[in-house]
């Protein structure tokens, strides 16, 4: 398996340090724990980090350092960086009838050095402050709570990551959010995909390259993805019979709903609830 192939869904954290830090004019230090992965998100400030390479960073920023990476960090003089540190490492637990084995991952897939808008910015600061608070070493409860949130913010900077900031600023992102967004909260409308783009002001086949790049498929394959991974609790965790599941994912027969589940799945309903019951 390659050092970052794997299931976002499947990511489980252990935190080892959380670290609120206010520096001061001219501040320098370096990362001295090399052998876990790290967060550095910048609440104030500017200055630069130091790799191989020098990188100058400011507020609104999000650096992600792999395992191995050395790393020097110093504040400008008039502008002293304001820094929260997470240190973690995390593995993929799946989990597929029975628990199946601990993968360590190596290096996640986010970018060195990423930028955010100011919505996006102000939610991973309310996070990172989050995980601030609740992390208390010895204490249970708030190690649990904040190893969930840690775990939200990763899926966020999974579903965020913007190497190209040009693209952000231009609303088209902004656009595809919106849409993906509706799709997953709607998942049982009917929705069609030319009045979604007129409605955020973006063309249909340019949102169709954008859903192919951050999700793999286009907007209605997405959407139809979404309606399968529903339909496929029903049959598992309901007895609801499949005519009432169709409706519940948004069709409105029983015979459109079978004839697209085997399509997806490669079995009908009806098999693929007995099968996922032998497992269990």
């Amino acid at each position: 398996m390659e050092e970052n192939d794997y299931k976002l869904n499947d990511l489980t954290v252990r935190i080892h340090f959380v670290l609120d830090k206010a520096t001061y004019p001219g501040w320098e230090d370096i990362r001295n724990m090399v052998n876990v992965h790290s967060l550095y998100w910048i609440h104030e400030g500017k200055g630069v980090f130091l790799t191989n390479v020098e990188h100058k960073v400011e507020a609104g920023m999000l650096i992600y350092l792999k395992p191995g990476l050395k790393l020097s960090m110093r504040s400008q003089m008039d502008a002293p960086l304001r820094i929260t540190m997470l240190l973690f490492d995390c593995a993929e637990l799946s989990y597929d009838a029975v628990w199946k084995e601990v993968k360590p991952i190596g290096k996640l897939r986010l970018p060195f050095l990423s930028q955010y808008n100011q919505q996006q910015a102000e939610e991973i600061s309310q996070l990172v402050w989050g995980i601030h608070q609740d992390w208390l070493p010895g204490l249970t409860d708030g190690i649990a709570v904040s190893r969930a949130k840690m775990q939200i913010l990763l899926h966020m900077l999974h579903q965020t990551v913007q190497p190209d900031w040009n693209l952000m600023e231009s609303g088209a992102f902004s656009a595809f959010e919106q849409i993906k967004k509706t799709l997953e909260n709607d998942y049982k409308d009917h929705h069609r995909i030319e009045k979604l783009a007129e409605k955020y002001g973006i063309s249909p086949s340019y949102l169709r390259k954008m859903f192919l790049k951050f999700t793999g498929m286009g907007p209605k394959e997405y959407h139809m993805h979404l309606q399968n991974q529903q339909a496929c609790r029903y049959l598992v965790f309901t007895d609801y019979p499949v005519k009432e599941i169709a409706k519940l994912c948004g069709y409105y027969e029983e015979y459109h709903f079978s004839k697209i589940f085997k399509q997806l799945n490669g079995i009908p309903p009806t098999v693929y609830r007995n099968k996922q019951r032998i497992k269990d």
